[in-house]
């Protein structure tokens, strides 16, 4: 099994991939991903192609090994995990330097 953090990335994510566009409810996270337990609201009936284990079982067990898909996924993730602590502080700056506060 997918070794998941629940860490929210991916679903904070949808925005950059063309493959989950239609699940974008407009700021790039997924329509489902809850902003407050960073958790899909319909994670036990959410799209195959979000579900990472059953997703290679239908379309790619017989073109790579797992191990290969689970490293992919895994570096996959530290890169979006890197870009939305980038944004994060970007977005701090900019707050600090206009003199707002974060709510």
């Amino acid at each position: 099994m997918f070794p998941c953090e629940r860490c929210g990335a991916c679903c904070q994510s949808v925005g950059r991939s063309e493959a989950y566009r239609d699940l974008d409810r407009g700021d790039g996270a997924c329509r489902h991903y809850d902003d407050a337990t960073h958790l899909c609201r319909i994670y036990d009936h959410r799209p195959l192609r979000c579900n990472v284990d059953a997703f290679y079982d239908a379309f790619l067990s017989d073109k790579i090994p797992y191990k290969d898909y689970v490293a992919q996924n895994r570096d996959a993730c530290q890169e979006l995990r890197a870009a939305l602590a980038q944004n994060k502080r970007k977005r701090q700056s900019m707050q600090d330097a206009a003199g707002i506060e974060e709510r």
